[in-house]
């Protein structure tokens, strides 16, 4: 059994841990959670997905997402609507209210981010998401690009 300060498992979960607990403390001024704040970048992206394709792009399963969207909903972030000639599917759009604080939430996250990675050259940093994305694949049957 490896040692778990050479477990990548371990010291991945407990950097993003660590990532996570900082970044809701950054974002708790807003009432906004990290899972939250996820779900309004990837909204703002593409506008309107539906609820399944953003928990696919979430990792999040079914109940897990309806909870997030439901809460983000009552606190006016977000809105369900139909669009669709199917009925079952319910797209998620971005309110004003979510539009106007997305740019200071952006820059939060990009704190946090830049923080985690002071240390480390353009390069590096470019490295490190190309490893994370890598690993991210194997572990899901992707295959490379």
């Amino acid at each position: 059994m490896a040692a778990l300060d050479r477990s990548v498992g371990f010291l991945l979960n407990r950097a993003a841990r660590s990532m996570k607990r900082t970044l809701e403390a950054r974002l708790a001024t807003y009432g906004i959670t990290a899972s939250q704040y996820v779900l309004l970048a990837i909204l703002a992206k593409k506008d309107g997905l539906s609820q399944t394709q953003l928990g696919n792009r979430l990792s999040f399963d079914n109940p897990t997402v309806t909870g997030v969207i439901d809460r983000m909903e009552r606190d006016g972030l977000v809105e369900r609507r139909r669009t669709s000639s199917d009925r079952r599917v319910i797209n998620i759009f971005l309110t004003q209210k979510a539009r106007d604080v997305l740019s200071e939430l952006q820059q939060i996250a990009d704190d946090v981010n830049d923080r985690a990675l002071e240390e480390y050259s353009p390069e590096e940093r470019s490295h490190l998401i190309n490893m994370l994305n890598s690993i991210w694949r194997n572990m899901n049957g992707v295959p490379q690009a």
